[in-house]
């Protein structure tokens, strides 16, 4: 059985950017255009994603490409209208169908 103490999940990875192409290192970039709840979210997702694969023993050339897919999963987020990405209440329908298209945008 796994106990809790047996896996640091949110211990800091350092992400080498020299090894990613410039269109990588231009999605990252603008992460920190995000809301700070949707930056941290995808920090700690790939926190956690790198984590795992760590665990996991995994190849590090999959670790690395989960660990920056996991960063950039809410990259759509950019396109979503602030208004409705920090909005402090419930969204109406109309807002979370707009929502949902930032899993379907392409870069």
């Amino acid at each position: 059985m796994l106990l809790k103490q047996d896996i640091e999940f949110y211990s800091p990875t350092i992400l080498k950017s020299y090894n990613l192409d410039q269109t990588m290192r231009y999605q990252l970039s603008m992460l920190q255009n995000l809301d700070l709840f949707t930056r941290k979210h995808s920090e700690n997702v790939a926190n956690l994603t790198c984590r795992m694969c760590e665990y996991l023993h995994a190849n590090k050339n999959f670790t690395i490409h989960a660990t920056i897919s996991a960063y950039l999963h809410d990259i759509g987020k950019l396109f979503i209208p602030p208004e409705i990405l920090s909005k402090p209440t419930s969204l109406t329908e109309e807002e979370f169908d707009i929502m949902k298209t930032h899993t379907t945008i392409r870069l």
